[in-house]
Order: structure tokens, then sequence, then C-alpha cells
């Protein structure tokens, strides 16, 4: 019952830790909604405030997870000496056994021997050989200790096999111990970790969600928005108006759909898709017309992603093109479905900086609004992403493939 209130006071402080800290942490997915540039710039500028306010307590995060993975690798080691001293006691309690049967067959050769020879008379025969009393008394201390010595010496090594098996029997459930700790402490670097991902890491850092809103309004007030221009209708009219979204690959085959897909994998926010065989050097191309918005380079949870704005059916998207291998174009340029974006990218042996890849691959996300300009989080492109196969030609399934940018197979 104690056990289980300490749990549950533990667990009522982290939430309101974290509950406290999620006003200043994180720029909301769900952003007061800003009316034009200037504003937008004004609440940059507290987004960036409250990040740097926040750069003690993410030290703070980073230092208790250098304590817990330091009380984690000296378990590690004192588990492997754990594991010597059972091996090395092993080998001793093996030795004993050996010399104990050894030291049995001596003894039961010597009982049978004096019992078919003559009996008990064998050691009182010995003794009565002696040449004078002196010597009786010395050969009766030999007759007598001859038959309590073997026993004797049983005893020690029952005696000590008893010990090291009960020692054995110790480690081993000090061993448990130690792995029940370790599992502690993983799950308590874990917590730590997820915390300070929340502080500076989901899938792109809030230095670069800063740094992308930042562009994304530059890049607007250089086509000639106003400072006091309405958001809602600065700059669309300068995006490239579409009917149609088509393919990013001429030739590829959906491997993993967008949605939910399991409860630890959560919750997908684009489609997949691959060329077969797995080759190098297979170009990306924008799904349609519009203005590259932002580039994020070699980034941990994505890698390479361009994010490109468009007007499809007089509605703004943002279209994410992520795990590129290298990247065709720059921020600020008008690009159509003709424009290479990049190289497809994903293999860990190329891009090792991206974890959050399992080999070669395309992610391609649709979400809408235009990313930098009507929100600046990435949990808010996320929360707005919507099934791709809504809006481009794929067709149905996974693994079936395609051959060009248009036509459903």
């Amino acid at each position: 019952m104690r056990k289980i209130k300490r749990q549950c006071s533990l667990l009522s402080k982290i939430l309101l830790i974290f509950v406290l800290l999620i006003p200043t942490l994180f720029v909301p997915s769900e952003e007061a909604k800003a009316e034009t540039l200037r504003e937008l710039k004004q609440q940059l500028e507290e987004y960036e405030a409250n990040y740097k306010a926040n750069q003690s307590q993410q030290a703070l995060t980073k230092e208790q997870m250098n304590q817990v993975q330091a009380n984690i690798n000296q378990i590690k080691k004192d588990m492997e000496q754990i594991n010597v001293d059972v091996a090395n006691l092993t080998e001793e309690v093996a030795e004993l056994e050996v010399n104990i049967k050894k030291k049995d067959k001596e003894i039961k050769e010597l009982v049978n021997f004096v019992q078919v020879s003559n009996g008990e008379s064998a050691y009182l025969e010995y003794a009565f050989g002696a040449q004078d009393f002196t010597d009786f008394i010395y050969r009766m201390a030999v007759s007598e200790q001859m038959a309590d010595y073997n026993e004797e010496l049983i005893d020690s090594f029952n005696k000590m096999i008893k010990q090291n098996e009960q020692k054995k029997v110790e480690l081993k459930e000090k061993k448990e111990q130690m792995t029940v700790k370790q599992s502690e402490l993983d799950a308590e670097l874990a917590k730590l970790g997820n915390e300070l991902e929340s502080l500076a890491d989901t899938s792109v850092t809030i230095e670069d969600q800063i740094e992308a809103q930042k562009e994304t309004i530059a890049l607007y007030e250089n086509l000639g928005c106003d400072l006091d221009q309405d958001v809602t209708t600065c700059g669309r009219g300068l995006l490239p108006s579409n009917t149609a979204l088509y393919r990013p690959l001429v030739q590829g085959h959906v491997t993993s759909e967008w949605g939910n897909r399991d409860l630890f994998s959560g919750f997908h926010e684009g489609i997949d898709m691959t060329v077969r065989p797995d080759t190098y050097n297979i170009p990306v191309y924008s799904a349609g017309s519009g203005i590259v918005s932002t580039i994020m380079y070699r980034n941990s949870c994505g890698g390479n992603m361009v994010l490109v704005h468009h007007t499809i059916n007089g509605q703004q998207y943002t279209l994410l093109y992520a795990h590129l291998r290298s990247v065709n174009v720059s921020q600020g340029q008008y690009v159509t479905n003709g424009t290479q974006i990049g190289v497809m990218g994903g293999q860990a042996d190329t891009e090792s900086y991206d974890k959050c890849t399992m080999g070669s691959h395309l992610h391609f996300t649709i979400s809408t609004g235009l990313y930098g300009l009507d929100y600046g989080s990435w949990s808010t492109l996320i929360s707005r992403s919507l099934d791709p196969r809504s809006m481009v030609n794929f067709p149905a399934g996974t693994y079936n493939e395609w051959y060009d940018r248009t036509t459903a197979y």
C-alpha cells in the first residue's frame, strides 16, 4: 500500500511539473491567430523568449539524464562482475564435487577392504602389532584417525558445497535485483528523454520551427506583403493555382499509409513510398506548382526536408517531402509539377543523422494551411495533415506499383 501511495505521489508530481511546463515550453499546436505579418513577428518574438527562458530547464533535464545514464552504466558493470563471480563459483563447486566423488570412492574402497579382510578387527590387529606401549598408543590414535579423517574431510567438503551453493543463490538473487534496478533506471531515462524531447525536439527542434517561421515571414515580405496587411490574403494571390496534384515519384509503391498505425508507432502524418528494387538517386518531383517556403537540412527525425506552399482549387496547403538524400531547390523558388525537389534518401548508411527512417523511401505529407504563415508549430502541421490519397491518385493498397505520375494501375 505504501509503495502504491509513493507511486501515486510521484506520478502526481510528474504530472504537475508537466502541466506547469507545457505553457512555456511548447510552440502551441493551435496558436492564437495572428492577423498581420507584424503580429506574426511579435508572436515569434514571444516564442523565442519562452524558448530562451527554457534553456536552463533543458540543461537540468540533460544533467538528470546524464546522472541516470551513469547509474545504469554502474549497474551494468556490477552485473558483469556478478556474472564473473557466478562463473567462478560454478567452477569451484564443480571441482569440489569431483573431489568429493574421488574421496567418497577412496573411503568406500577402504571400508570395503576392512570389512572383507578382517572386519572391525583390522584396526585392532594393527594396534596390537605395536612393539611397546608408546607405539600401541600411537597406533590406536592412528586407527581412530583413519576412521574419522575421511568422514571429517567429507563433512568439510559438503559444508563448502553448501556454502557455495548458498552463495550462488545469493548472487542469483542479487543479479535479479540488479536487473530490476536496471529496468527502473532505463524507464527513468526514457521518461527524462521524453521530457527533453518535449522541451527541445519533436519532429523538428523548436529552433527549426522558429527559424522556419522567420524565413517564411521574410519570404512573403520579399513577395510584397506589407507588415500590416492581413495574412489571410497576403501572398496567397502570388501562389500558382492548381486543380490537381501529381505523384512525387515517376515509379514506386506505397509502403505505409497515412493515419493511426499501432499502439506503439502512433500516428503517421503522411504516406511513405519507395521504388522496387531499392536503388539510389531516385528523383523526387513537386506534386504541383507552388513556392518553396522552408528547407530543413540534416534533421534528426526527417533528414533533409522541403516544405512547399500551394493553392489547390482555391484552398491553401503545405506539402512536405522528407528523408531526402539531397535537395535541388532553394527557399523562395517557384516550382511546377515538373520541378525536381531532390533525391530520395532514408538509407541508414548514407543519412546516418536521420534517426526516423528504416530504409530508402520518401515521406509525403499534405496539410491544410500555410506552414510558417498560418501557424508555426510542427504539431499543428501534423494535426492539419490529411490522407494524401484524397488528393493524389495513388493505386489502391500498398505495394501496388505505378509507372508514371498520373495513372493508377
